[in-house]
Parts: C-alpha cells; sequence; structure tokens
C-alpha cells in the first residue's frame, strides 16, 4: 500500500502549479501517490498536469467538469489508494520533509489525524511576508495522542485541512467526505470539524511545513459570496446535532470561529444589509454569548468585539471598513515577530 495519496484540486491556479506539484516530487519521502485533479479549468492547468503525469508514475491526472472544490476533493477520496490522506491546494508548496515527518508520528501513535503547524505566506499587493502561524502551542498536547475535548482550540482557528495527514481507513469508517458546494464555497469547515470530532487519535506537532498562500490581506477581500459561512454553519451544527456533539469546549471555541466569520462578512465592502442582518440574528440564536464569554484564552479586545456582534453590528461594520481604509493608508507594525512601516500599500521602513 502506498503510504500517503496526496491530493491536489486543480482550478486557474496555472501560474503556481508548478511550484506546488514540484514541492510534493521534492519530499524526501517516495512512497507517495499523487493526485492531481483538474476541475475544469480553463487555463493551462490541464496541460501542466498532463505533462507531470508523463514524466512521474505516481501522479495520477484526471480532469472533470467543474464541480467546486468538495465534489473534486470527494472524487479524489474515492481514487486514493494511500495509507493516509494528504491535501495540497494547487497554489501553495509545503517543506521536503514534511510528509515523511507526519507520516513517522503518524506510524508512532497509529494516529487517525496528524497536524502540524504552518506558515501564513501573505503575498498581497499592500503586504508580503512570510509568518510562522499563531497557535496556543503550550496548551496542546504534544508526545501524546488526545481527542478534540481535550484540546478544542483547534476549532478556534482556521481549519487549516492541507496541514494535516489523514487516515484514510479514519475517514472510511466514518463515512466523512466534503459538502459539494460551488466553488471553493468553505467546504473545509464542515470537514475539519467532522474530522477532529470523530478521531480518536490526534497528534499535533509545532514544526512549520506548509506555506499557506494569501493573495489578499484583507479575508473579506477573498469571501465571494457572503452567504457561504452561514450555510456552512448551519451544516456543521445540524451534523453536531445529528451525532449528539454537545460538548461545551467544542461549541465555545465553534462560536469563536462563527463570530471571527461574521466580522468579515461585516467587512465586505459591498453587501445586503437587510439581508446580512437577517443571517446574523439566525445564527447568533444558537450561540450561547455566556458560554462563549466564559471560554478560555478570551482577550478583552475578543469580548468587545463579540458584544458588539450581539448588540449593534452595523455599528461594528463601521468601525472595520473604517479601519481598512486607515490600514490601506497607514500601517505601523513594530514587534519581535514583524518589524515595518507601510504607507500606501508599500513598505517605507523595515526592520531586522
Amino acid at each position: 500500500m502506498v503510504k500517503i495519496s496526496v491530493i491536489v484540486p486543480v482550478y486557474g491556479v496555472e501560474k503556481y502549479l508548478r511550484e506546488a506539484v514540484d514541492s510534493i516530487l521534492n519530499q524526501t519521502m517516495n512512497d507517495l501517490e499523487i493526485i492531481l485533479i483538474d476541475d475544469g479549468s480553463k487555463d493551462n492547468c490541464p496541460q501542466i498536469i498532463d505533462e507531470y503525469a508523463k514524466k512521474d508514475d505516481r501522479i495520477i491526472a484526471i480532469h472533470k467538469e467543474n464541480g467546486g472544490y468538495g465534489h473534486t476533493m470527494n472524487v479524489g477520496l474515492e481514487r486514493a489508494a494511500g495509507e493516509y490522506i494528504a491535501v495540497l491546494e494547487p497554489d501553495d508548496y509545503i517543506d521536503s520533509k514534511m510528509y515523511e515527518d507526519l507520516y513517522n508520528i503518524a506510524k508512532e501513535f497509529n494516529s487517525d489525524i496528524v497536524k502540524s503547524c504552518f506558515y501564513d505566506n501573505l503575498q498581497a499587493k499592500e503586504e508580503q511576508r512570510i509568518l510562522k502561524a499563531k497557535w496556543a502551542h503550550d496548551e496542546i498536547p504534544q508526545n501524546r495522542s488526545f481527542k478534540i475535548t481535550e484540546c478544542a482550540l483547534f476549532l478556534r482557528y482556521h481549519p487549516s485541512i492541507w496541514s494535516c495527514i489523514y487516515k484514510k481507513e479514519f475517514l472510511d469508517k466514518n463515512n466523512i467526505r466534503f459538502v459539494e458546494a460551488p466553488g471553493s464555497g468553505w467546504t473545509d469547515n464542515p470537514f475539519q470539524v467532522q474530522t477532529m470530532c470523530l478521531a480518536e487519535r490526534i497528534n499535533y506537532t509545532p514544526n512549520a511545513y506548509y506555506y499557506w498562500r494569501r493573495l489578499n490581506k484583507y479575508e473579506s477581500e477573498d469571501l465571494k459570496d457572503y452567504t457561504i459561512p452561514f450555510k456552512r454553519s448551519d451544516e456543521i451544527h445540524r451534523w453536531l446535532d445529528e451525532n449528539n456533539i454537545k460538548d461545551k469546549e467544542i461549541l465555545s471555541n465553534l462560536y469563536f470561529r462563527e463570530l471571527a466569520y461574521i466580522s468579515i462578512v461585516l467587512g465586505k465592502d459591498k453587501i445586503d444589509k437587510d439581508e446580512v442582518l437577517s443571517l446574523i440574528e439566525k445564527m447568533l440564536k444558537r450561540i450561547g454569548l455566556n458560554l462563549l464569554l466564559n471560554m478560555k484564552n478570551l482577550n478583552k479586545e475578543n469580548k468587545k468585539v463579540f458584544k458588539q456582534i450581539f448588540e449593534n453590528p452595523m455599528q461594528l461594520r463601521r468601525k472595520i471598513l473604517f479601519k481598512k481604509i486607515k490600514q490601506k493608508t497607514i500601517s505601523i507594525r513594530w514587534r519581535k515577530r514583524e518589524k515595518r512601516v507601510i504607507l500606501f500599500g508599500k513598505t517605507i521602513i523595515k526592520g531586522r
């Protein structure tokens, strides 16, 4: 059996695709199956995929009509023959030791999921920088397996499903697949919740291997359809109810993330205010504010923002938009991890 099947869902990324595939081919682990799936891409991605498949017999090229990220991932999961599954977004790239290191951890602990830290690779017009993602490493168990109830903190942050490997047997046994929605559709959110909540053995390493490329500084600019976060939230909570998952730590950390997503929606330049307010009201009905405000690691700013979402979301929207305008004009960052002054999108001072 192949050790790891790497699924790469491809659409409209010819500029970055070669870098992504090369980073897989350069892995120190050779026992890989690389599944490149063209989701009806209209650029040169189909030709690039075929070119690579001819060069390396570990590569499987699949072409299909456009069905969105979730459908593409499900095609890959059905085709995959590896002991473990990995995901690489076609505009990202990885360190050469990623899969060998994660697989070794998986074998040592018989893990259902092995998760690693990652790099936030911002390549926006306003700013370019690569920083290791901020995680509460001291609160995440290391050198042993754990269940999500012991560290629900993962559900607070970006799903980052691509900084993991998943045991194929675990996914199949629990019938875990992606929601099939148009476009990208944030379908990584339900997938992450299901895998984390059902896994018996999760392992984590603070080492970072994955370079997550972001072309927009503001997450609101990546969100094409502001109804998407609300749709995925409905699906997640429906699944939690169906599986009788009511752990307070799980729910509170999910609520944290969902309120953060509301902030992203409020930061969009153009929205239908009445529709957005209706969607927010519906989401807030199931969120326990007291449970949220009493959770661990909640700072004063978090509490302030969350209360504003409940009390006056449109006032918060005005503050977010004003902050965006201000940051696009001048931004000063002078801390240990980052030292720079940015004026009208250009770095004019950069420290060490």
